[in-house]
């Protein structure tokens, strides 16, 4: 369960089964989780390939072992409730707590693989994990889908879906180049979006042949969401409503998956 020591960050999400799985009664292969620690909170989410036999069992070890991996590593960051600790610390290095995330993401794929005694690839799942901290947000990302962030009114994307040597070909944390696919980026930010390819479309759009923000969505959904929380509505059931729409059904046939974190209003950065 989340930490909310500090109750300065708040996560939210929902995965739902895309229009094609439910027509042929598979279960949704997406997967989100989120955790806090101390001045932080860490977002996954995870789209197993419906060609692998186990895609959705790896994508929910890959956010549940990678966020796992993460709090571990920043439990070791002092922080602010640090008060006996005066001596100047060095600045942690987020990149690589989250290069350190998905690997460990990954170990935990390898190590399931061998206890069932079936190939990596069957867990073939892409991975999206983004560390939210005052400071703004680290993110990590193999594959498709899309992070977008928000600083203030300011909207930007933050990573998008990376580019394959073939058509129709998606880099997966399991393949043995993987971190060759890892593209780490960082963005000041208060408020942090990540969707799997499923909804991804309502994040982006094509400007010119490149990849912008679709701020009308982006904006107004991280407002409404800061409104739910401090009326005590459940976001992830709000977030449910919003996936199963017939508008956001129209983005795609393929699961949705979309997270949400962001400051809590009123808390001090």
């Amino acid at each position: 369960m989340p930490d909310s020591g500090l109750n300065k960050f708040f996560g939210c999400g929902a995965s739902v089964a895309g229009t094609r799985h439910i027509r042929d009664q598979i279960p949704c292969e997406d997967a989100w989780a989120y955790d806090t620690c101390k001045d932080f909170l860490i977002l996954a989410v995870a789209d197993g390939l419906s060609s692998a036999e186990y895609g959705g069992k790896g994508a929910e070890i890959a956010v549940h072992s990678s966020i796992q991996a993460a709090v571990q590593s920043l439990r070791q960051v002092p922080g602010g409730d640090d008060e006996n600790d005066s001596s100047i610390q060095e600045k942690p290095d987020y990149s690589e707590i989250v290069h350190q995330a998905v690997r460990l993401g990954r170990n935990d794929l390898i190590t399931h693989a061998k206890s069932e005694d079936i190939p990596l690839s069957s867990l073939a799942t892409t991975i999206l994990i983004a560390l939210l901290s005052s400071e703004g947000v680290t993110c990590g990302h193999i594959g498709d889908g899309a992070c977008a962030i928000l600083s203030g009114n300011e909207v930007s994307l933050l990573s998008v879906p990376g580019n394959t040597e073939y058509a129709n070909e998606t880099a997966v944390l399991t393949q043995n180049n993987w971190e060759k696919s890892l593209r780490v980026s960082f963005g000041p930010a208060d408020a942090v979006l990540l969707a799997t390819d499923g909804c991804q479309g309502a994040l982006m759009r094509k400007e010119n042949g490149q990849a912008a923000p679709y701020i009308p969505f982006i904006s107004s959904l991280v407002r409404s969401l800061e409104r739910f929380y401090q009326e005590g509505r459940d976001c992830n059931v709000e977030i449910v409503d919003l996936l199963s729409s017939s508008r956001m059904r129209a983005l795609s046939s393929d699961d949705l998956t979309l997270a949400v974190g962001f400051l809590i209003s009123g808390e001090s950065a």
